[in-house]
């Protein structure tokens, strides 16, 4: 008996780790579609509950035990109130016409399956199903199938005792399975939270050199489209450093990070600060033409509005832009960079304060 509840058990934690991985670890696994991921869930869940009644226990000639109550709760978790009404189907319908003749007991058990689905899916609209709280679906569905076992057992309650196997095992399965999935998703959250320590500027919160280098390459290899790289550095930062002291310095390079990102929209490009007072932004679909327009903004607006730092100082900087454009100025992350760098060095010597485009540049 020991035996086939532990192969139980692990059908019911293959599920769950095969629910998890393509539909929750979204950092790793893009599952396609994403709007039939609850009716996948349920599906999966219900030929996972029909293999759960395969390698069920028999109890009694009248009762199985197995996990697939569990199961539709899970679902839950993961598809959300689509989920478990779907499960709940499968499963009660399998339960009624494919597990045994048509009998009584099966009718019952399957319409108790349906039922179950349909009221978790209908709590779960108003009360979404979470790690949280899907102990009292769990409690609630574990309630409904005891009574129902009551019911068909009686009047022969000597084997009440069926009934606290059925308990014990539910328990016993879903918590472990609770517990197991909740560490995974704290794991895979302080994974992410490092890998995005790890390619985030600390100071501004933008993306950073390396980030900046990873987007550059995807826009290369996976677009043929042209866009833009423009190069942004400060003016005499050393000497707004020296007047207004370093941390006056901080609070100016984290707002001029904040102006940048709401000058470029995610659906444009992105904001990588590169180091030190050098930001960089690359812009997706962009011509020539439109890399210098948005470099003449980022420009313009920096010199137009001061920032106000602690002690309600005003602090008035500009910015030196460079820009460079693909396939025109290169094919290589290296090229680009080293075009727009070397643009953004000519505004400098030009005066500061301007935007220049690497084919404009003087020889």
């Amino acid at each position: 008996m020991l035996f086939e509840l532990l192969i139980n058990f692990c059908i019911l934690f293959t599920f769950a780790v095969l629910s998890y991985w393509p539909f929750q670890d979204v950092v790793r696994s893009n599952f396609p579609f994403p709007k039939t991921h609850p009716y996948i869930i349920g599906i999966i869940a219900g030929l996972a509950g029909f293999i759960l009644m395969e390698s069920a226990v028999n109890l009694s000639d009248l009762i199985i035990l197995d996990a697939r109550h569990v199961v539709i709760v899970i679902s839950g978790i993961f598809g959300g109130p689509i989920a478990p009404i779907i499960s709940g189907l499968i499963i009660g319908v399998t339960r009624m016409f494919i597990m045994e003749e048509f009998t009584t007991t099966g009718i019952l058990a399957g319409l108790n399956v349906i039922l179950m689905g349909i009221v978790i899916g209908a709590f779960s609209f108003k009360y979404r199903m979470t790690f949280r709280n899907a102990h009292l679906y769990f409690y609630y569905a574990t309630a409904q199938t005891a009574l129902l076992i009551v019911y068909i057992m009686y009047p022969a309650l000597n084997n009440v005792h069926e009934v606290l196997y059925y308990i014990i095992y539910s328990a016993f399965s879903f918590f472990t399975v609770l517990f197991i999935l909740i560490e995974l998703n704290e794991h895979f959250k302080k994974i992410r939270h490092t890998e995005l320590l790890s390619e985030t500027d600390y100071l501004t919160g933008l993306y950073n050199n390396r980030k900046f280098h990873q987007l550059t390459h995807s826009y290369i290899t996976e677009s043929t489209k042209p866009f833009s790289m423009i190069s942004i550095d400060i003016d005499s930062f050393k000497k707004v450093n020296d007047i207004y002291g370093h941390p006056a310095g901080d609070e100016i390079l984290r707002e001029l990070g904040k102006r940048l990102k709401d000058l470029v929209s995610e659906n444009e490009g992105y904001v990588t600060r590169n180091g030190g007072e050098q930001f960089a932004v690359l812009i997706a679909n962009s011509p020539p033409a439109m890399g210098l327009y948005l470099g003449e903004r980022i420009r313009s607006s920096v010199a137009s509005t001061p920032f106000l730092v602690s002690d309600n100082l005003e602090v008035s900087i500009t910015v030196s832009v460079g820009v460079s454009s693909y396939p025109d100025n290169g094919s290589t992350i290296q090229e680009l960079y080293s075009a727009a760098d070397s643009a953004m060095y000519e505004a400098k010597a030009n005066g500061r304060n301007r935007v220049i485009h690497f084919t404009n540049k003087k020889a």
